[in-house]
């Protein structure tokens, strides 16, 4: 079977999940976690654009302290964080190319699978609103009933996240014809994913995935 693999952030959609949990969470009682959210990330940040800290390391230390936006959440408030920013915030920006070579792949009886560094819980809401056949995100661990603060599984970002697709691949129990299967993706730390298939696709990519495209001839999506 010919597998369509796709990334959430700056791919399916334009809308980064960190904003959408911070924007929950001022609305929601919890401004002081967002703003040392925030203020937690922004020396990182500065020194990862001046390149003195790796852009990977950087996004993978975002995500894990995004967990915390939701600490002490039990599984009800929880989950209706997770349904606003799947919902209300997220699926609302999508790419329209993008969301279209998705609807391309299902007429053609292709494995539609979402991988994502983002939280599980939103990943699996953004795939059971797309029909994808399986989903991979980061795990939140939960602990008598709630939500810790940090995370319960590798976040699934770079190499990470090529071994989550497969393994997703196995527990489904499907065959893929990789040569055949197509990668959606926007970012240099996503080429361990992309190269798990013959048809790499950069969507909107960051000047390190550009570069690479280019070099390898892959199709480059910049339209909107």
């Amino acid at each position: 079977m010919i597998a369509a693999l796709f990334d959430i952030e700056g791919t399916l959609y334009t809308n980064p999940m960190g904003k959408g949990m911070t924007r929950y969470a001022f609305a929601h009682g919890r401004g002081w976690q967002a703003a040392a959210y925030f203020a937690s990330l922004m020396p990182l940040y500065q020194v990862s654009r001046m390149r003195l800290f790796p852009r990977e390391r950087f996004n993978t230390t975002a995500i894990a302290r995004m967990a915390g936006l939701i600490q002490g959440y039990d599984l009800r408030e929880a989950d209706a964080a997770f349904d606003w920013v799947a919902d209300e915030f997220i699926l609302p920006s999508g790419r329209e190319s993008v969301l279209e070579r998705w609807e391309a792949h299902r007429r053609s009886g292709h494995l539609l699978l979402i991988a994502s560094g983002g939280l599980t819980p939103i990943v699996e809401r953004i795939g059971a609103r797309m029909r994808a056949a399986g989903t991979a995100g980061t795990d939140a661990q939960v602990k008598d009933g709630r939500y810790t603060g940090r995370v319960s599984s590798p976040v699934v970002i770079g190499r990470e996240k090529a071994e989550r697709t497969l393994r997703l691949v196995s527990q489904l129990g499907v065959e893929v014809d990789w040569p055949a299967s197509f990668a959606y993706a926007d970012s240099f730390h996503d080429l361990p994913f992309m190269e798990l298939t013959g048809h790499p696709v950069a969507v909107h990519p960051d000047g390190g995935l550009k570069q690479v495209a280019l070099g390898r001839g892959w199709r480059i999506m910049d339209g909107g």
